[in-house]
């Protein structure tokens, strides 16, 4: 992309950027690495409009590495919640302990090695930290500047297809990033792909890219980047909502279908026409002895990446107390906390119906 370019780039981005509560007012001001890093995590796989209120709520908290270094687990969990991809927050979490424990004194390293040495952070946050942040001359390539590069020159591949196509689209990336305005020209461009140069009904008039942009002249821009084919699985399971007498409902963390590393209701595949009754699956958590009864409360739909889910949630009562965990894999929540304690909408969806009952 030659000089004058970049320059239309810079001025539209001066003019169009939108105030978002991780961007300073002044464009060219160095950036906490700190918000330049939960930010970038947190936009990762949703939109902007998504993250806004939940970047806020998590600063508020959490403002500093130190501060969320002390947290739990589950606290960290419950301010994620309705993000999705809870990995991503363990990670965090990981990363804070990490540097706190560091002689950096809680600040993030200012180099791509120790960044991505990092639990969770990538090539892409690591260069995002570095050139936001650090304000070094470091290329991102995030899907916004693939689908740019794609149509600006015509690249009818996509960088997953091999290293070759990588290479490609990272070189794209690094000449951008050779300019002490290397920090604006990435955020400008994600940002012109979220607002102008948009995965539907691109807005190639108004694109300060358009007089160079071979895909917007040959009004082909549609075509570019080809569309990447994505394997939908249908899942269809049962979610346990186990209560005891005491009012407590079983959490189990492990061996689960979804959310392995985290305390989750306990769910597993099962056909749409499953019989009444006690599931034998249900026996791993409780005693069949100890079962009052057992009722389909209701049934919900839900999506993990490419899994398409349909869940039928069945209640079971006990007719005693909550027995003793036999493992550090199994908890009893209060029915009063529940909602608090469970941090996947995939549980809250579950526990809504109890509710009703």
């Amino acid at each position: 992309m030659d000089a004058q370019s970049l320059k239309k780039l810079r001025e539209w981005f001066k003019k169009n950027s939108a105030e978002l509560p991780w961007r300073p007012i002044d464009l060219d001001a160095p950036r906490d690495p700190y918000a330049v890093w939960i930010s970038e995590t947190m936009l990762q796989q949703t939109q902007v409009s998504t993250v806004r209120d939940y970047f806020t709520r998590w600063m508020k908290r959490f403002p500093d590495i130190e501060t969320l270094a002390k947290a739990s687990e589950e606290e960290v969990f419950k301010y994620w919640q309705g993000l999705g991809y809870y990995s991503r927050a363990r990670n965090i979490l990981k990363t804070a302990n990490v540097v706190r424990n560091s002689t950096r004194k809680a600040t993030l390293p200012d180099n791509h090695k120790e960044l991505e040495a990092l639990p969770g952070i990538g090539a892409y946050t690591a260069g995002a930290i570095l050139s936001l942040a650090y304000h070094q001359r470091e290329a991102i390539l995030d899907g916004n500047l693939v689908r740019i590069f794609s149509r600006l020159y015509a690249l009818d591949f996509l960088p997953t297809e091999s290293k070759v196509a990588l290479k490609i689209y990272w070189d794209y990336a690094r000449e951008i990033a050779d300019s002490s305005k290397a920090y604006m020209h990435n955020e400008a461009l994600m940002e012109l792909g979220r607002t102008v140069c948009k995965v539907k009904n691109p807005d190639c008039a108004n694109c300060p890219l358009h007089s160079s942009c071979r895909a917007a002249l040959e009004k082909r821009a549609t075509e570019f980047p080809p569309s990447k084919k994505h394997t939908q699985k249908d899942w269809h399971g049962t979610v346990l909502v186990i209560e005891s007498a005491d009012h407590k409902i079983l959490a189990v963390h492990g061996g689960q279908k979804f959310f392995k590393n985290q305390f989750t209701l306990p769910h597993f595949e099962s056909p749409r026409s499953a019989t009444a009754g006690l599931p034998s699956q249900a026996e791993r958590y409780v005693d069949a002895d100890m079962v009052q009864s057992v009722e389909n409360i209701g049934k919900f739909r839900h999506s993990i990446t490419v899994h398409k889910m349909e869940c039928d949630v069945l209640y079971i009562r006990l007719s005693g107390k909550a027995p003793a965990p036999t493992s550090s894999e199994i908890k009893w929540v209060r029915r009063g906390q529940a909602l608090d304690f469970f941090a996947s909408n995939f549980c809250l969806k579950a526990l809504s119906f109890l509710k009703k009952n």
